[in-house]
């Protein structure tokens, strides 16, 4: 949570240049005042996982080395 950085365009890959919580230095007062009155909150873990796409199949997730 608080990662930033760029999406390279032809990939789709996200490259993390950074945390908002944790690089609080290269950032100006305002942002750090509100990232502080904002700290993140460790949420529930989901055991279900759920993607959304046009094209997407659904299939069982098999956690075995077999391949």
């Amino acid at each position: 949570m608080g990662d930033f950085g760029k999406v390279d365009g032809s990939t789709g890959v996200f490259n993390k240049e950074g945390n908002i919580y944790d690089d609080l230095h290269i950032f100006d007062e305002k942002l750090v005042d509100v990232v502080n009155a904002n700290p993140p909150v460790q949420g529930a873990r989901e055991d279900v996982y759920i993607a959304a796409s046009k094209r997407v199949k659904r299939a069982e997730l098999k956690l075995d080395p077999k391949v």
